[in-house]
């Protein structure tokens, strides 16, 4: 992710319209460098890496316990906190992303079929927490929602 904000405008050829502006040796200016210099001074400061660290092994442990609780969920996998699953079809995907957006919950879409999270460096296992509540009652409506039913001509 980058930071930035609407004076991103102001500049004629930023990294949103020139391609190569971020991987190239002068893609930079002063301003980026004491910015990510910053961050990552909070990063060190804060130990967010050893938290996405521990919340990630939480993460991954509780989209287990999803495969466990429902066939649909497959291939729980990541590292750190990013991590990911795979439901049965692009279609059951796109229900359960929806079903967590109406829910307020932001998650991403990725492959043909997979679930990926990428949540801040600074969650914590208690709102991790909350998204697998929002998650499991999507999964539970929205794949119900998806199967036939025997009483249906």
């Amino acid at each position: 992710g980058m930071l930035c904000g609407k004076r991103i405008e102001e500049v004629e050829k930023n990294v949103f319209v020139e391609a190569s502006r971020l991987n190239s040796t002068f893609g930079g200016n002063i301003v980026d460098m004491v910015r990510v210099t910053k961050i990552l001074e909070v990063i060190h400061r804060d130990k967010l890496l050893h938290n996405a660290a521990h919340v990630g092994l939480y993460l991954l442990e509780q989209l287990r316990e999803l495969e466990k609780d429902f066939e649909e969920v497959t291939n729980a996998r990541g590292l750190g906190l990013m991590c990911a699953i795979d439901l049965p079809t692009p279609e059951a995907r796109d229900r359960v992303r929806q079903s967590c957006y109406d829910k307020g919950m932001i998650i991403l879409s990725c492959g043909t079929r997979s679930i990926r999270f990428r949540p801040a460096l600074t969650v914590t296992t208690k709102e991790i927490g909350v998204a697998i509540d929002i998650l499991r009652t999507s999964v539970r409506a929205r794949i119900r929602d998806a199967r036939p039913h025997d009483n249906c001509p």
